[in-house]
């Protein structure tokens, strides 16, 4: 008997095939929200749970319309609700003489939509507690982030918010060093 061997796809496949677009940025951000989705190293049910969620979303008569009234594309979608999410500015704690302030940074665009994926999991977990299932939480925080309400982009406001609230204190950002840096 001859067993073949079945090539392993891997997550990045999948996505280039299920969600096709030219959207290269969107395809990279996705892999990276299904592997941050992934619970007790179980990548192909976060997966389908991340693909349900955006099927029943594009089924749903709210989904956004695009170019030529013809529907979204699904990266296009998750990649506007990514920069919605994601904060512009940082807040880093300084002691400066035994008091210690939130001072205002700029934070670079990697860790900013880090920053602003893991948020939309945090909001789609508190919507699907004990009251549905991942998929619709995830779809209900998706929606409302890109309604500008929900979870995600209300944390994205409160660190602006306070960035602004803070700023007499952006002049003690260069008193923050990172550790192992000698100057």
């Amino acid at each position: 008997m001859s067993q073949t061997k079945r090539k392993k796809d891997t997550l990045r496949t999948w996505v280039f095939q299920d969600f096709p677009s030219n959207n290269t940025q969107g395809k990279e951000d996705l892999v990276r929200f299904i592997r941050l989705s992934m619970r007790d190293g179980k990548l192909t049910k976060a997966y389908k749970n991340v693909e349900k969620a955006f099927f029943s979303m594009k089924s749903d008569p709210k989904w956004p319309r695009g170019e030529n009234s013809e529907p979204m594309s699904t990266l296009d979608f998750f990649e506007r609700v990514v920069d919605l999410a994601s904060p512009l500015v940082s807040l880093r704690p300084v002691v400066v003489k035994g008091t210690v302030y939130q001072v205002p940074g700029p934070i670079n665009r990697e860790k900013s939509r880090g920053l602003g994926l893991r948020w939309l999991l945090e909001g789609a977990r508190r919507n699907s507690f004990n009251k549905c299932a991942f998929k619709e939480g995830l779809s209900r925080e998706l929606f409302d982030v890109y309604s500008k309400t929900g979870y995600a982009y209300t944390k994205r406001l409160e660190v602006h918010k306070l960035a602004e609230e803070n700023r007499p204190f952006s002049h003690f950002r260069w008193w923050y060093r990172t550790k192992g840096s000698k100057k």
